[in-house]
């Protein structure tokens, strides 16, 4: 089988046994906190100001007032704008939550899966990452589900390509466990300073 595109709906409905989806407490709670401080930043700004309006009126007014309005969008709201990865008992979906689309390609084209950080081209850390046998038109189909441009320090060479995915606020430890299933574990050297275990921003 050649990657496939599917709708991310379409993903969901599978037998899947891992989704890469964030903690359902942990991102309502987040974003539930951080409704309520820009709404806080908002109120005390407009009440301090009753006298009259100084530079950090503003800045309390703007800044809380934009952060507010990005909380009461709904769509901040769905965890699954921030699924990338997911896979089945024989297929692997790369994802691209934002606009709900995912590619789906055989299991055994995953050949090995990466443990070590990296930076991202976003300045996010890149939690794992697996290496992938795609040919250079199904690598397009790929790029163009995904919005992403291929990096040169990604190709590993002709018919091979590896793939970043970020934590996606879960448990690192969990997270790994949960992906070394799908090939050989390798541990390429951080390029980020890596903490002890104990206090690595994952495990918490």
């Amino acid at each position: 089988m050649t990657v496939q595109r599917l709708s991310l709906p379409q993903v969901l409905e599978q037998p899947l046994e891992f989704v890469s989806s964030p903690p359902a407490l942990r991102f309502y709670l987040t974003h539930a906190l951080v409704l309520l401080a820009s709404l806080a930043a908002v109120g005390l700004s407009l009440w301090d100001a009753q006298t009259g309006f100084g530079l950090i009126h503003w800045v309390g007014l703007i800044f809380g007032g934009t952060v507010l309005l990005l909380s009461l969008w709904p769509a901040s709201w769905s965890r699954q704008r921030l699924i990338n990865l997911a896979f089945d008992r024989e297929y692997l979906y790369l994802i691209n939550g934002s606009n709900k689309q995912a590619m789906a390609l055989p299991r055994e084209r995953v050949r090995a899966v990466n443990q070590g950080k990296l930076p991202g081209h976003d300045g996010a850390i890149i939690a794992f990452t697996l290496d992938l046998a795609l040919n250079e038109q199904e690598l397009a189909q790929v790029h163009d589900t995904l919005g992403t441009q291929a990096e040169a320090r990604f190709k590993l060479d002709e018919d091979c390509y590896r793939f970043g995915f970020v934590g996606n606020w879960q448990n690192r430890r969990q997270l790994l466990a949960a992906v070394s299933v799908l090939a050989p574990a390798v541990i390429i050297p951080a390029a980020v300073a890596d903490e002890d275990d104990e206090d690595d921003e994952w495990d918490d």
